[in-house]
């Protein structure tokens, strides 16, 4: 089979299971749905594999979809060592998840398990259809289809009005981040005249000056990185376009798991690294990129130590994470965001899958202050969950220290730049953040007495089909970290040397005294994993800050009172001034006349043969004056 056909297959096995299943799915035995919904993510991972293998490249075009004069906008997919990468994610990571929810989502009638393995699928596709795209056109269009589906999971369970707000929420910052997108791909057609990657990166060099057209300056390409920026930023939750991930976890787990560790969450990390040859020309936009993640790192951990449900601390941490990862590429040490990216993948599904064990067995209770005792009684799903957390904090040798250390050390080996050093240190306290909150919720959920107020008194652990995947990622949690070992010199750098010809390979090394610093840095961070238990609580000292980050440094109140109630006031002005008594008065007036007219008339028609013989007598007389008139005249 040729690569050409390998890479639309990716694309096709997952339109093909939604297909199905919102075809017949629903209809026929669970089974279907069982082997459907799972089963067409893995034969797109298979079809990934082989392509991998195989060592493909190449700008496959399908078809024209519009062609005008010398301006072409084809169906292609771009098949090099990055898409190939996020291909494995999606589908390697994705695979796991789907088959997960098999056993989490047991609970749910047919038609609602069918209609949530149809959302999953339509999800994959989305997100392949993201990274895959050869061109803006097709990538606009997996990133809308992408914000479409999330919609659609998150609001997964419409009757409850929380899951519909959310869903909403999501919608909603993820249009503003779509509009940024489109409005950046204006902009590079304006520059380039073209659409696909190829073209437009070749252009950028020379300012795309063509023989009678106008010649556009840095500006223009700083202002169309900065527009895609607004996107990748939506997308990945990163301030301050961030509120609606938080809220997200009202989606079933699997769905948490999926868009906040493996997929959605990453696009923007992704489109960065695809836009390379972009922000490496927009100096002040990469910055910016930074910027923006090494912030955001930071915000989010400081508010992840107060939060109680298990699903929103690592909501937190994901956009803390994410944060690393933009704070990576921003630098220009793609390869080491894209390393993390996969890290992350691995232990951030692992801690929500494992989470989603406990709420499982918990009846969906979701505040850990009720939880405590499950090492006990859930060894299996707290010896998973203590991986992953060790991962999140950066603990050597698990995936996470490998992929954290290779940022901070990046960052602070760049060479005479003082934009690397100040992300350093942000990054540096964010690691610290990370093991305490990490600690407080390991030791919270797991360790000590169980809470008198638990709603379970003897849990039962997850079956096997939420069990292995679980197992699975805590493997690769623990030995994915040795795939990339550079900084220690003692091992490959299999992700650096894979990425180096679709991202370029890495400009600087890390030297021994910043990976010990950095090796020092995870041991504190682990200390304050383990000090997490005995730390006394400081609400009581310092309550305005414990109100400061419960409630989230008031971002929803600010866009509350900034933007959705103006819109309301002008809506409730609208309606009542301008709606009401202009415009359905318009159409109400209009019928009003109408319907008096027709009233009036029909008083002529009252049923009596006489009066309309008379009136067309009268008639024809009236007719007959007017000719004889006119004749005389």
């Amino acid at each position: 089979m040729s690569n050409q056909t390998l890479a639309l297959l990716i694309l096709l096995f997952p339109v093909a299971g939604a297909l199905l299943l919102a075809g017949r799915g629903w209809r026929l035995a669970r089974a279907f749905t069982v082997i459907v919904g799972p089963g067409v993510v893995w034969a797109s991972f298979i079809c990934t594999l082989a392509l991998f293998f195989g060592k493909a490249s190449g700008d496959f075009t399908y078809w024209t979809w519009i062609k005008s004069g010398t301006f072409e906008v084809p169906f292609n997919l771009l098949v090099d060592n990055l898409s190939i990468f996020m291909c494995l994610v999606i589908t390697g990571v994705g695979g796991l998840i789907v088959t997960y929810s098999v056993g989490y989502m047991e609970h749910e009638d047919g038609p609602s398990y069918a209609r949530f393995f149809t959302y999953m699928d339509i999800f994959i596709f989305s997100m392949l259809m993201l990274v895959l795209a050869g061109n803006f056109v097709f990538l606009i269009v997996g990133w809308a289809l992408v914000g479409l589906s999330s919609y659609l999971l998150i609001g997964f369970w419409y009757q409850r009005h929380s899951a519909v707000v959310a869903a909403r929420k999501a919608f909603v910052m993820n249009v503003i981040g779509d509009v940024g997108m489109i409005l950046g791909t204006f902009v590079l057609f304006l520059i380039t005249y073209r659409t696909t990657y190829s073209q437009v990166f070749a252009n950028l060099p020379t300012q795309a000056c063509y023989p009678g057209r106008p010649c556009f300056g840095p500006f223009y390409i700083e202002l169309a990185a900065f527009l895609l920026l607004v996107g990748a930023v939506a997308k990945s939750a990163q301030l301050p376009l961030h509120t609606w991930l938080p809220d997200a976890m009202e989606g079933p787990t699997p769905v948490s798991a999926l868009i906040h560790a493996a997929t959605m969450v990453t696009a923007g990390v992704y489109l960065v690294a695809r836009m390379h040859p972009i922000y490496d020309v927009a100096v002040y936009a990469h910055g910016a990129v930074a910027i923006v993640g090494a912030v955001t790192a930071l915000f989010a951990a400081t508010i992840a130590i107060v939060q109680v449900d298990i699903k929103r601390v690592l909501a937190y941490s994901t956009m803390s994470q994410i944060g690393y990862m933009f704070l990576a590429v921003g630098i220009g040490a793609y390869s080491a965001g894209m390393f993390h990216l996969l890290s992350h993948a691995f232990f951030k599904a692992l801690l929500f899958m494992a989470a989603g064990n406990v709420i499982h067995a918990m009846h969906d209770e979701q505040d850990m202050r009720k939880y405590g005792g499950l090492w006990g009684q859930m060894r299996p799903t707290s010896v998973t969950f203590l991986i992953g957390s060790l991962s999140l904090v950066g603990v050597i040798p698990l995936v996470g220290f490998f992929s954290k250390e290779q940022i901070l050390g990046l960052a602070l080996s760049k060479p005479g730049d003082s934009l690397s050093l100040a992300v350093w240190v942000i990054g540096a306290a964010t690691a610290l953040l990370t093991g305490f909150y990490t600690g407080r919720m390991w030791w919270l959920a797991f360790w000590g007495k169980p809470s008198p107020q638990r709603p379970v008194e003897h849990p039962h652990e997850a079956p096997p089909v939420m069990l292995i995947p679980v197992a699975i990622l805590a493997v690769l949690a623990v030995v994915g970290g040795f795939i990339q070992t550079r900084a220690l010199g003692i091992g490959p750098s299999a992700v650096s040397d894979f990425l180096s010809s679709a991202v370029g390979p890495q400009k600087w090394e890390e030297s021994a005294a910043v990976v010990g610093i950095g090796l020092l840095t995870m041991v504190l961070a682990a200390g304050l994993f383990a000090a997490a238990m005995r730390i006394r609580p400081w609400s009581a000292r310092v309550p305005w800050a414990q109100r400061l980050l419960e409630r989230k440094y008031y971002f929803d109140e600010i866009y509350d009172a900034a933007f959705v109630r103006p819109m309301d006031r002008v809506a409730g002005f609208a309606q009542r001034d301008i709606e009401k008594p202009i415009i359905d008065g318009a159409v109400i007036d209009t019928g009003a006349v109408a319907r008096a007219g027709a009233g009036s008339l029909s008083l002529t028609q009252s049923g009596y043969f006489r009066n309309y013989v008379l009136v067309f007598v009268g008639g024809a007389l009236v007719a007959a004056v007017i000719l004889l008139v006119r004749a005389s005249a």
